[in-house]
């Protein structure tokens, strides 16, 4: 019991601090930021990080790899993973997970049957990202 508390602990530890929508590589900004870079201590890293994980930025369809939304959800659909991938509320995985895996694996198992409908229709998964309901198909 002890271990699967601790494994939630740490779960949702992650989740607060990660969010796609935070995920965008552009190379020469690296490389002016390690040039410019000067000393910083870790309580305002902290700061800038609790200010990024609260911006609510909703993602486009071009932002989610629709392939590895539909994987994420057959492998880990049971803890929510697809939907923090797609940039819904960072602790949603805590929702699925303690509705015992989405209702039993209901909900996930819709999800993933939504997400494959959409993309034969759309071509993408774009119009599901963002969603902050449990339900994202309801």
């Amino acid at each position: 019991m002890k271990k699967i508390l601790l494994a939630l602990v740490a779960m949702f530890a992650i989740t607060l601090a990660a969010n796609a929508a935070d995920y965008r590589l552009d190379e020469s900004a690296i490389d002016a930021v390690i040039e410019n870079a000067v000393a910083v201590s870790p309580s305002s890293i902290m700061g800038e990080m609790n200010a990024t994980m609260h911006t609510n930025a909703s993602l486009s369809a071009g932002t989610v790899n629709s392939a590895a939304a539909i994987i994420l959800n057959f492998f880990l659909g049971g803890i929510g993973i697809h939907r923090h991938y797609m940039g819904t509320r960072p602790w949603m995985w805590a929702i699925y997970t303690v509705t015992i895996f989405g209702i039993l694996g209901v909900v996930p198992f819709v999800d993933f049957i939504v997400m494959i409908v959409a993309l034969v229709e759309d071509g993408s998964v774009g119009r599901y990202c963002g969603d902050t309901r449990f339900i994202m198909w309801g």
